[in-house]
């Protein structure tokens, strides 16, 4: 059964839960995020601005590429051009998320070195041709992607490097499951989700959370350092001390704005044995939780993370669950557990109550449903970039949106909570909320210090309903707008970028808030020409 789904049917696995609460977090705008940094394994003549392609191209009309142009491009790169008319093309045009399967680019290119992005970017200025960036391909809104578009594709740039004086170099095509078995060998970790297929680019780009955030920070916040094509096709190092407007801009606004990213440099963490756990209650008490939760959850000590769902289950009484994932003992998270139980107004002992001790990358393998496979099959099945022939990883058909949260939830709030929950089961929806704690180590960053700016919340809720590929959305996307318009006046306002909503009116200031300002004058140096600017919410 799929990941996302497994909950939704009823089952009742930790690991699942933990899927579903962090998800394939890399759903902001691009995978691989065309404004971001990711550094590529470095190639001669990176950053060339001039490319023999748009030269050797011919027979071209601005806005309209010839198929000579085309050739010529295929042939100028290093990495692989699969166009409509090869028998890759069938795959390599889709993403995760099977909404998308009707989109049609006019080539995607899998990009080898800096140098294949520059003839990429020149070609597509040349011809005002569109460009996507991609990584992992988990775009929410399906704009790794696009009719008539230059997909530039990350993938190849999948090295995880050991590290370094504490530091490792991450291709920006790397998926999660590879970062983690890649640093597990050293005994270290970066925080970020629990998907497998999530590119790490596009997830640390938009910010990126997981079970260890509460204890290491975002993804983001472990960032040090990146490299980037920027549109002119040079090539760009930033950090700190270089570039450090861009570098500021690439934690939380990365997605898709300034440029093609190449490698990320990251500060690792350890990666010591840790507990997970899974609670249910019964769904009488489901209000009692939720309230508890949101006392308890949020200030628990850092290495305690935690999520509380609330599923729909079409003929069935709704489900209520707590997962939980510490780096601390066993003892102290049960005590932990126990105080959330007992406290006073709390919902009792629950109906079931699993803890489990268990390796760190055990952990990550398990929360990536991937318990039973190796690192080969834990992949897409195929022979293009990021994929591996033994792969045995499906894709998914879901809609999902997104709140911050910066004050507990009333006991109308919570009401409204249960009703779309209990609408859902009876208009016969796969639909569920997941209510991520926040605080400890996220919160600990000025909210101005990265373009991340949710820095004061409490939590993060995910609205998500699911469905077969050949299904309609029809009842299910309308579930998911009503839940989301009744939670709104309880919100902060504000919505998560790694979720990328195509709903959402006032999206500038529900991603980036205060920072949107700055963010559009680092648009301007880096993106004048708006190359970038090829999807609804580009900055």
């Amino acid at each position: 059964m799929k990941r996302r789904t497994l909950l939704q049917a009823g089952g009742g696995l930790a690991a699942a839960s933990v899927a579903l609460a962090t998800g394939c977090d890399n759903k902001t705008g691009k995978a691989g995020a065309a404004s971001s940094g990711t550094a590529t394994e470095g190639a001669a003549g990176a950053g060339a601005a001039q490319t023999n392609a748009a030269a050797a191209a011919g027979g071209g009309v601005k806005g309209r590429a010839s198929q000579s142009a085309w050739t010529a491009l295929g042939k100028s790169l290093d990495g692989k051009l699969v166009r409509a008319s090869d028998a890759a093309y069938a795959t390599a045009r889709r993403l995760y998320n099977t909404r998308y399967d009707t989109l049609k680019p006019s080539a995607i290119a899998y990009v080898k070195h800096p140098a294949d992005i520059a003839e990429c970017l020149a070609f597509a200025r040349r011809y005002d041709t569109p460009v996507a960036i991609r990584s992992g391909g988990h775009s929410y809104a399906g704009w790794s992607s696009g009719n008539n578009k230059l997909i530039v594709d990350v993938s190849a740039l999948s090295k995880v490097g050991a590290p370094s004086g504490g530091i490792t170099r991450i291709g920006a095509g790397a998926k999660l499951i590879d970062v983690y078995e890649g640093l597990g060998a050293h005994g270290v970790t970066i925080p970020g989700g629990s998907c497998p297929t999530v590119g790490i680019s596009g997830l640390t780009l938009g910010g990126g959370h997981g079970v260890v955030s509460r204890a290491y920070g975002l993804t983001c916040d472990s960032l040090v350092g990146a490299t980037l094509v920027t549109a002119d096709g040079k090539t760009v190092d930033c950090d700190k001390s270089r570039h450090a407007d861009l570098f500021w801009a690439l934690r939380g606004a990365g997605n898709g704005n300034f440029g093609v990213v190449t490698e990320l440099r990251f500060r690792t963490h350890p990666a010591p044995r840790a507990v997970m756990a899974y609670m249910t209650w019964p769904w009488a008490k489901a209000a009692k939780v939720v309230a508890s939760w949101q006392k308890w959850g949020p200030v628990q000590a850092d290495e305690i993370w935690s999520a509380c769902h609330l599923d729909a289950r079409p003929g069935n009484t709704p489900s209520v669950s707590i997962a939980a994932f510490s780096l601390g003992s066993y003892r102290e998270l049960q005590n932990a557990i126990d105080k959330l139980a007992d406290q006073a107004g709390g919902p009792g002992p629950a109906k079931s109550v699993r803890l489990t001790p268990t390796g760190y990358l055990d952990a990550m393998e398990s929360y990536a449903g991937c318990s039973s496979k190796s690192t080969a099959q834990c992949h897409m099945p195929g022979s293009l970039p990021g994929h591996t022939g033994a792969g045995q990883l499906g894709r998914e058909t879901y809609a999902a949106r997104s709140h911050f949260f910066d004050r507990s939830l009333s006991t109308a709030g919570i009401r409204t909570l249960m009703d779309q929950i209990e609408a859902g089961g009876r208009k016969g929806v796969n639909g569920n909320v997941a209510l991520t704690a926040l605080g400890g180590a996220i919160n600990r960053v000025g909210r101005t210090d990265t373009a991340f700016v949710h820095r004061g919340s409490k939590f993060l809720a995910q609205y998500l309903t699911s469905w077969p590929a050949n299904g309609s959305p029809g009842t299910r996307t309308a579930w998911l707008n009503s839940f989301h318009d009744a939670m709104r006046r309880h919100s902060s306002g504000a919505a998560y970028q790694n979720y990328t909503d195509p709903g959402l009116t006032d999206w500038k200031s529900a991603y980036y808030g205060a920072a949107a300002t700055r963010l559009a004058q680092v648009k301007r140096t880096y993106d004048p020409q708006r190359l970038f600017s090829t999807f609804p919410q580009a900055l």
